[in-house]
């Protein structure tokens, strides 16, 4: 234990074996969280994806205009039952994944994300791929970690005209 101490940096809070395995446990379940969330975005599943948020969710996938701030279950449920309705096929990807703990009971997260998906119009309606980030805030739940606030910036798209928002954007994410 003594060379735990030794290799704390200085002005560094210093954490206890428990606390560092809990730690490691949670970034673990939060990046599984986002695994579970994409497998079921390319299984084209509305209810299993809103599952992994909690009640009183906000989410917001087009920013820029309060028109597309979701909140709630309901909200989030229908968007996503309708954009998949007419979704054929998808692929969605996370990487760079970044998280912060708040609290021990909450965390900023931070990831780039790839997504491919085809529509019932093709060929007239493009395939779209989009590159962009999530900034998202997991919260603790007796059922596990879950999605509080979720936002999808995208950074440019082939097949789409989102570009740029991820520009100007503050690190940490903030949400209020």
């Amino acid at each position: 234990m003594q060379a735990l101490k030794e290799l704390t940096p200085v002005g560094e809070t210093k954490m206890s074996l428990e606390e560092i395995v809990r730690e490691l446990k949670d970034r673990v379940d939060i990046q599984e969280v986002m695994h579970e969330y994409c497998r079921h975005a390319d299984n084209l599943d509305a209810k299993s994806m809103v599952d992994l948020f909690v009640d009183d969710c906000v989410a917001c996938y087009v920013p820029g205009s309060d028109d597309y701030i979701l909140r709630g279950k309901r909200q989030l449920t229908k968007m996503l039952s309708d954009a998949l309705a007419v979704t054929v096929s998808g692929s969605h990807h996370i990487s760079n994944v970044e998280i912060a703990f708040d609290t021990p009971d909450q965390a900023t997260f931070f990831s780039y994300m790839y997504s491919w998906q085809r529509f019932t119009g093709f060929p007239t309606t493009a395939d779209c791929h989009r590159w962009g980030r999530y900034e998202m805030r997991f919260v603790r739940t007796p059922a596990g970690w879950r999605m509080a606030r979720l936002i999808l910036l995208s950074a440019g798209e082939y097949g789409g005209a989102r570009m740029g928002e991820q520009l100007g954007r503050p690190f940490p994410p903030t949400f209020e």
